[in-house]
């Protein structure tokens, strides 16, 4: 009986482990897919670089000002904003009224750099 109790217990933990990490790669399946709609070349209006560029490796996302390096993009509550790893600085992607990323602004030290998504 001890045994039998025993396989349940382990079977019902083994369940729910799966069912947690199928739950799990939902989620960042969706996060990638959300993630392309920030991929692309973005102009620099004024700045100490002329081009900002996200990409999407190994599922996260990177900045690179050309010319000054490059950086992960962690995601915070904000679906828009995400934290420039290593530089204490964000990013925040602006969407026109049709939901399309137009802009980015990237605020580093204080300092605030506007670019427009090149098409």
């Amino acid at each position: 009986m001890k045994k039998l109790s025993l396989l349940v217990m382990l079977g019902i933990f083994a369940f729910s482990f799966e069912v947690s990490a199928q739950s799990t790669s939902t989620t960042a399946v969706t996060d990638t897919v959300a993630a392309k709609a920030y991929v692309g070349k973005y102009k620099v209006k004024e700045g100490p670089f002329e081009e900002l560029i996200i990409s999407l490796q190994n599922g996260k996302l990177f900045g690179e000002a050309v010319g000054q390096g490059s950086a992960v993009l962690a995601p915070t509550k904000d679906a828009n904003i995400f934290d420039v790893t290593g530089y204490d600085g964000t990013i925040e992607f602006v969407k026109n009224d049709s939901k399309i990323v137009v802009k980015a602004k990237l605020t580093v030290q204080g300092n605030v750099i506007e670019a427009e998504k090149q098409l």
